[in-house]
């Protein structure tokens, strides 16, 4: 898609500088903040991922994205430790001993996490969203057009070409496949209404792929706090079994949605 007026390209990237104070101001919110952060920091790490595809459609995805993927990493602690949380409960794992000893550490875990960073952290993220905003607000008005279509075809092949690779199910490409998912998504709601409609299958694509990516994460907690199969091969024979079925969902989604490009 070509963005057909030099007017339509300035009102997209007034919305990325837009959306960039409004990070700044989510995170502030966090030294105000009395208590538990997680739903703060979660929408922090949201509207991050946001950030990146709008950038990454300047085709400042070496220069602004960075800066904004640093912070989503700084404040992972908390998200993940909810995400972790969330899935345990989903699988509903009744396993005796080992069950409560893996639903306490994860509980006690995401109290300490939900704990909000320092000021001196926080800080240093606002630091980071300026730098981002900067390298945007530097770029000559009359490239605008061109950058925001040549970056648009760029995060959409990335996404076709990982939708792809997905047909040989190396668990590894869900993951790449999610993030190149997200990228784009973020970078057309940038755009003006009406250019590109934001299409509800890519949505629902994206959940199943971050359900899939969330039970990656817990597999990787548990392996790491000694929960091995070894030791409860009940709930890995669980897990694999929820992993499987979500990726034969994603990919028979995935499917569906290129048989419909070719068309």
């Amino acid at each position: 898609m070509n963005l057909t007026t030099d007017e339509d390209a300035r009102f997209t990237r007034e919305q990325l500088v837009d959306s960039s104070f409004k990070m700044e101001r989510l995170l502030r919110g966090l030294l105000d903040s009395r208590g538990r952060v997680a739903e703060k920091v979660h929408a922090i790490r949201k509207l991050g991922k946001s950030l990146r595809g709008g950038f990454a459609l300047f085709r400042l995805g070496n220069h602004s994205s960075p800066e904004i993927q640093a912070i989503g990493r700084l404040l992972s602690g908390p998200r993940d430790a909810v995400s972790r949380m969330k899935t345990w409960r989903k699988i509903a794992w009744e396993g005796g001993g080992g069950a409560d000893a893996i639903g306490a550490l994860l509980a006690q875990q995401t109290r300490s996490a939900a704990r909000r960073p320092p000021p001196e952290t926080v800080t240093w993220c606002i630091e980071r969203v300026a730098v981002a905003r900067k390298h945007l607000e530097e770029l000559p008005l009359e490239t605008l057009e061109e950058r925001i279509s040549h970056g648009l075809e760029k995060l959409e092949k990335r996404v076709i070409r990982r939708c792809r690779k997905l047909d040989h199910c190396d668990i590894e490409d869900f993951h790449e496949t999610r993030k190149a998912l997200k990228a784009y998504i973020g970078a057309i709601g940038y755009l003006p209404e009406g250019l590109v409609s934001l299409v509800p299958k890519l949505v629902a694509l994206s959940e199943l792929l971050g359900d899939e990516n969330d039970l990656a994460t817990l597999s990787t907690w548990l392996e790491s706090h000694g929960f091995t199969a070894t030791f409860v091969p009940e709930l890995w024979e669980k897990l694999e079994e929820f992993r499987s079925g979500l990726r034969a969902e994603v990919i028979d989604e995935i499917s569906s949605l290129l048989s419909q490009d070719e068309e």
